[in-house]
């Protein structure tokens, strides 16, 4: 999921209080081109959030948008945020990241292919793979047998769920570089530049989206 920021929001429409995007430019999932989308609410919507779909530009393609009105599960906001679904980025992005175990890569993939058939009943069974397969790169083979909540619960014992926040907090440090590049001290090139949205992305995605998702 990518965050659509609001310079490239093209036009709002009205919902309630709230001023909802109606027209975006963002690069296209499906033909990768720089692409206008006019939004299509669904009547799916919550108080976290509604679901929307629009055409692309250039393609003709449908991809989803998810438009989020509040900024944590019980705090509302004025301001709403919008998401693209790009369901080639994350397969790739795993695929390429070298930290993640091959049968993990592999289940995953799995998943995704029998999703995309329309094929429920298997999304489900390899859905649940892809769960204990991540249990077992982080618990090992000594959990084997074990209920996959039993897996779960066990997790924060061997894993500290806290540690991205933590290391963020050093990163953003007065005397580190990274602090000086965000108050403008140090120049930064186009790799560092795109590396600072794929962490923004990735903390957004783990603490707005994911929460959203469990709910």
């Amino acid at each position: 999921m990518r965050r659509i920021w609001p310079s490239s929001i093209l036009s709002y429409s009205q919902y309630g209080h709230l001023k909802i995007p109606k027209e975006v430019a963002c690069k296209c999932p499906e033909c990768c081109k720089t692409a206008s989308f006019t939004l299509k609410t669904d009547c799916h919507a919550n108080r976290i959030g509604l679901f929307s779909k629009g055409n692309c530009s250039e393609c003709k393609s449908m991809t989803s948008f998810v438009i989020m009105i509040c900024d944590y599960i019980d705090q509302a906001s004025d301001e709403v945020k919008v998401f693209i679904y790009d369901n080639k980025m994350p397969l790739a992005q795993i695929e390429s990241d070298t930290k993640i175990p091959e049968d993990l890569i592999r289940v995953y993939r799995s998943a995704v292919n029998v999703q995309q058939l329309k094929d429920p009943s298997a999304t489900a069974v390899m859905s649940k793979r892809v769960l204990e397969s991540v249990m077992k790169s982080f618990l090992g083979d000594k959990v084997k047998g074990q209920p996959l909540s039993s897996q779960m619960e066990s997790l924060p014992k061997h894993l500290d769920l806290s540690r991205p926040i933590v290391s963020l907090s050093q990163l953003v440090q007065p005397n580190s570089k990274f602090h000086q590049i965000l108050e403008l001290e140090q120049d930064i090139d186009e790799d560092m530049s795109r590396l600072m949205i794929e962490l923004l992305e990735g903390l957004i995605e783990y603490l707005y989206i994911l929460p959203s998702k469990l709910k």
